[in-house]
């Protein structure tokens, strides 16, 4: 993906915040006695962008398919029709509770965990299970007031964008959030904690925006590649929907990661292996609402130069997946020179002492490797880091420094750094890049 393509990336969004910027007015008189409204707004806003997107990447066909689907999610569904990877659709499907749940639970909900909340103590742990149940069996009840109104909204915004018969599936696939009447709850503010990433997939989790309490959402990073480059509009509107945002170490607020734990086991007679960590294959759906992280993730020439350094030196690597492997980039490259068995979590296969490659920097593992003082280096293009935020420039100059940070142009620097610490049995990681990590990461 070139300059050029990037910026068609940027003027579609562009164009479609400014064809919504024109509604706001109604929208907000629409949704007026809704405590929730501007965070209603934002993920209307958001549904409203992946419906254009899908006409856009998969014409009328693909629309409608989404339409008529069992799928509310658009970004879901890119990956099922466009890669046909089912476990992407089917991992957050959450079974709906009986809204009996609901009238026995409202009462004991001041403090609410969703998917992704730090749950480090069992009565967190189980506050989040009853949290789960209390959301999914909110009962939305459609406002036909409401409902009509947006309807009205909805046609003036996609009468230049789609056809009547396209525009007719569209308003059948409006998720109940935007068309339901308030729930009474006996609370004048609820907080709220965990992935506001939940509330995007329209499967039931934005309903609690129903409730007629206002409710204080604090976000927390759930996976890798937050705030690592300077365009994300999925993140945007994830954090949109928050009232204080946290990362992992690359946000404005930062908190330590909990989704791993340091391991220290080495492998026997401290052989250290070398293991390429793949990126995943990712719709084309995904060039327009994180373009920047699509481009490195089709990045060719990286791993292109990753498997000439490794073969440089006839160096045995192991290639590992997460979440999945099926991108064809790697297809030639790929060897298990450790037999590694394949499938689940890569990380409950590593060993403190491995050497870890990474052509995505936006790789949750990084974390794993991070928290567990892991030897890793990040290959990368020159135009990946002409589009880092500011802190990712920051931590890859500071691996740079240590030949841990590479560049895919550069001959030989990968395989002659793996060398020297390979011949190194006592090699540790420089006190500098230790002491950057605790100040950032924990």
């Amino acid at each position: 993906m070139n300059d050029l393509e990037f910026d068609k990336s940027r003027e579609f969004f562009l164009s479609h915040k400014k064809i919504f910027s024109k509604f706001e007015i109604d929208l907000e008189n629409l949704y007026s006695t809704y405590p929730n409204r501007s965070k209603i707004k934002v993920l209307l806003d958001y549904w409203i962008f992946n419906i254009l997107l899908l006409k856009k990447i998969y014409g009328s066909k693909g629309l409608v398919d989404f339409c008529n689907s069992d799928i509310n999610n658009p970004q879901r569904f890119s990956f099922l029709y466009e890669i046909d990877n089912s476990n992407k659709i089917y991992e957050i499907k959450f079974k709906k509770n009986n809204s009996k749940y609901f009238y026995a639970l409202k009462f004991f909900h001041k403090k609410i965990f969703i998917p992704g909340a730090h749950l480090d103590n069992l009565f967190k742990k189980f506050l989040n299970l009853i949290s789960l149940k209390f959301i999914l069996s909110i009962p939305p009840k459609v406002d036909e007031e409401i409902a009509n109104g947006l309807k009205q909204i909805l046609n003036n915004i996609f009468k230049d964008k789609f056809d009547n018969s396209e525009i007719n599936v569209i308003l059948k696939k409006i998720p109940q959030v935007f068309i339901s009447s308030k729930v009474t709850v006996p609370y004048n503010r609820i907080n709220v904690s965990g992935s506001s990433a939940s509330f995007l997939e329209y499967e039931g989790f934005e309903n609690i925006f129903l409730l007629n309490s206002n409710l204080y959402i604090e976000g927390i990073q759930h996976g890798g590649g937050y705030d690592i480059f300077k365009v994300d509009y999925f993140a945007d509107y994830e954090k949109n929907l928050c009232d204080k945002f946290f990362g992992w170490g690359f946000s404005d607020n930062n908190i330590k990661q909990t989704k791993f734990k340091r391991i220290s086991k080495k492998t026997k007679n401290n052989i250290r292996r070398v293991l390429w960590i793949e990126d995943s294959k990712v719709p084309l759906f995904y060039f327009y609402s994180m373009p920047c992280h699509h481009l490195q993730s089709i990045n060719s020439d990286s791993k292109k130069y990753i498997h000439k350094e490794l073969n440089l030196n006839q160096t045995e690597y192991t290639s590992m997946f997460h979440p999945s492997s099926n991108s064809n980039l790697y297809k030639n490259f790929r060897k298990n020179s450790f037999n590694i068995p394949s499938g689940g979590q890569s990380e409950k296969n590593f060993y403190a002492n491995d050497i870890l490659i990474f052509d995505n920097s936006g790789s949750t593992l990084i974390h794993f490797a991070i928290e567990s003082q892991m030897i890793f280096f990040n290959i990368i293009s020159r135009s990946d880091y002409k589009n880092f935020s500011e802190s990712q420039k920051e931590f890859f100059l500071i691996l740079r420094k240590y030949n841990f940070g590479i560049f895919n142009d550069e001959d030989n620097k990968l395989s002659n750094s793996i060398t020297k610490i390979k011949l190194n049995s006592n090699y540790r990681l420089p006190k500098e890049l230790i002491d950057f990590y605790e100040r950032n990461f924990k």
